[in-house]
């Protein structure tokens, strides 16, 4: 059992240091090599995040740069992130704290509460929605995007590694097309930058048409916001939440 434990424990070492070491290699490569600078945008955005967290680590430079233009910019929870629990909060309280964090986070990032919405589904569903449920939902993003009219939405990428977030962008690429309303889809990658390279899981065709955006500005403001996560920092890994501490961020156009 003894040698078993170390073994596990070398192995796991192994697999965090090669994911470190791929995801550095692959966001210099997105960043020097396959990327091309972009500035923000004047267009008014809701930026839709599965889980609280989500929408600070991906995009929450683009966030804190609009709302320092007065820019519109409203910010979607679409799950209630009760599966990313630390040992230290009772399960029962881990919604409200992440509903707090967010608020908090946001609330540096230049939103006042009134800008975010939490529509509460099931952490870890947004895969196994049967379709009443999954209709009922697109309703919901449908609604909200006929209200604000945004120019830009801003989702996961497509194939980011996680059920949650991929799903995420099928319901709002749905919900838009239902709304009818001209909106430019901009993608900000979480998971993808962090993976075994032996998974094969990315292919690089699907981070093609990336841009870099300089957020040197509001670094200082996005690191305090991703501060605001108490909850997630003991639990994510220290590797991923470091490239979001850089002063760019990545967006990827539909």
């Amino acid at each position: 059992m003894f040698l078993y434990n170390h073994f596990n424990y070398f192995r796991r070492l192994f697999g965090y240091k090669l994911r470190e070491l791929y995801s550095s290699m692959l966001l210099k490569w997105i960043l020097h090599v396959n990327s091309k600078p972009l500035t923000v945008s004047k267009k008014s955005a809701i930026v839709f995040a599965p889980h609280q967290d989500d929408e600070t680590f991906g995009c929450g430079g683009i966030i804190a740069l609009k709302s320092a233009h007065k820019i519109p910019v409203k910010v979607v929870f679409i799950t209630d992130g009760r599966l990313s629990r630390p040992d230290w909060i009772p399960p029962k309280e881990i919604i409200h704290v992440r509903q707090t964090e967010a608020i908090n986070a946001l609330g540096i990032l230049g939103l006042a509460p009134s800008s975010i919405y939490f529509l509460n589904q099931k952490d870890g569903s947004l895969k196994q929605l049967d379709s009443e449920q999954r209709k009922q939902l697109i309703t919901q993003l449908v609604e909200l995007l006929k209200l604000f009219k945004p120019e830009e939405v801003y989702v996961p990428h497509r194939q980011d590694c996680h059920p949650d977030h991929e799903a995420t962008y099928s319901l709002v690429k749905e919900a838009i097309s239902a709304s009818g309303i001209p909106v430019e889809i901009l993608q900000y990658p979480v998971w993808i930058l962090w993976q075994n390279p032996l998974s094969f899981h990315l292919k690089l065709p699907e981070i093609s048409r990336s841009y870099y955006i300089s957020i040197a500005e509001v670094q200082d403001q996005k690191k305090q916001a991703i501060a605001c996560y108490e909850s997630q920092l003991t639990t994510l890994p220290h590797g991923l939440i470091k490239h979001f501490l850089s002063d760019y961020e990545i967006v990827i156009k539909h």
